[in-house]
């Protein structure tokens, strides 16, 4: 139900001379969309924005927020097209330089958007300062003006949120924690806090916490792909396949050509021991799966299960080769060979690995047919 409504009476039975009425409600796609900005369904908001844009192409009300929704949706380029629109109905919003400067960062161009921020010293204009000095690939002037943004005037959450992304992208969990708090604080239901929070979780190796973060964003926002990606990861670490094969289906439904999905889709089914189907699988999507080591080394694997040992190796030589301290293609590949009969080569795979700081992870009966002369 919207904030604004209206309201029609409706006459009824005319031939019969009674007079009837009953009341439709109508929603206003403004606030429709304004409603599910809020909710940070932003498909849905931008699909009401243009509605309302159908009806009135001027309305600076609609404009202003398709917008806002183009940002948050991180494209820049549509968000300044209509900005140029809204400033065109001679009613731009107060903040309208700001959302311009934050257009021009998605866009690449943070020297204008710098040109824009000149005069503005509200925390939302340094979180853009220091977006600007990130892009530009200066640390330290953005961590100045997170502080400085930390001591201005108005809404901080967008400031902790980057603040927070930017010591996290950088492997800083220390640093990330205050701005992690803070925003926790602010806004403790919004999908930009549950992903920081899901982030640090994960670097703190707490892939409870972390799973459980990543789930309420799916909650949200069902067949976002960075939570589904993240959701299954952490609930692998907790061995919750069952949870994990609902999310690997839903983002092949929602993502049916990306590879990361193709990958798991085929990890679940060697997960039950279906080497036939996981073969299958893969060499349905050979072409894609060819830039995806991980995705090559299954299907290595499954052709060695499948006893195609030829074909195992040209998966898996290339992996060793590049990789020979990952235990896993070491692993797979030092099979390969014994099932070949090159046990010289096999040694030479799995001894650096063996005797490494990965030994555990190796076969100990592995080491010995290798060893076996």
């Amino acid at each position: 139900m919207t904030a604004r409504k209206l309201y029609s009476i409706v006459l009824a039975g005319a031939l019969a001379g009674m007079l009837g009425a009953c009341s439709l409600i109508l929603s206003d796609p403004v606030d429709q969309s304004r409603e599910a900005f809020v909710q940070q369904d932003y498909t849905v908001a931008r699909e009401a924005a243009l509605q309302a844009l159908q009806q009135n192409e001027r309305d600076p009300a609609a404009l202003d927020l398709l917008a806002q929704i183009y940002l948050a949706m991180g494209q820049g380029a549509d968000a300044l097209a209509i900005l140029d629109r809204l400033k065109a109905t001679g009613t731009p919003p107060a903040n309208v330089r700001l959302l311009e400067a934050e257009a021009m960062l998605q866009t690449g161009e943070h020297e204008q958007a710098l040109e824009l921020l000149v005069g503005e010293e509200s925390a939302e204009s340094w979180r853009l300062r220091a977006l600007a000095a990130n892009l530009a690939g200066d640390s330290e002037v953005a961590i100045a003006a997170f502080l400085r943004g930390r001591e201005a005037e108005g809404d901080k959450r967008k400031l902790f949120t980057a603040e927070a992304n930017f010591h996290l992208a950088r492997g800083d969990p220390a640093a990330a924690r205050h701005a992690v708090a803070q925003v926790q604080r602010l806004a403790p239901t919004s999908i930009e806090t549950l992903f920081v929070s899901a982030r640090l979780a994960q670097i703190d190796g707490a892939p409870e916490l972390a799973a459980r973060a990543y789930l309420a964003i799916l909650d949200r926002a069902p067949v976002d792909r960075p939570a589904l990606l993240g959701a299954i990861a952490e609930l692998d670490k907790l061995g919750r396949i069952d949870l994990i094969r609902d999310l690997v289906q839903r983002g092949r439904d929602a993502y049916p050509q990306d590879v990361e999905f193709i990958y798991l889709t085929a990890s679940l089914y060697a997960h039950d021991g279906n080497w036939s189907a996981t073969r299958t699988f893969l060499q349905e999507h050979e072409s894609r799966i060819a830039a995806h080591d991980n995705a090559r080394g299954l299907y290595g694997q499954a052709l060695l299960e499948m006893g195609q040992l030829e074909l195992a190796r040209a998966q898996l030589a290339p992996l060793n080769r590049r990789y020979p301290d990952n235990p896993a293609y070491a692993r797979i590949f030092a099979r390969i060979l014994l099932a070949l009969g090159e046990q010289t080569e096999a040694r030479r795979v799995i001894r650096p690995i063996a005797y490494g700081p990965h030994a555990q992870d190796i076969d100990r009966e592995l080491l010995q047919q290798a060893s076996a002369a």
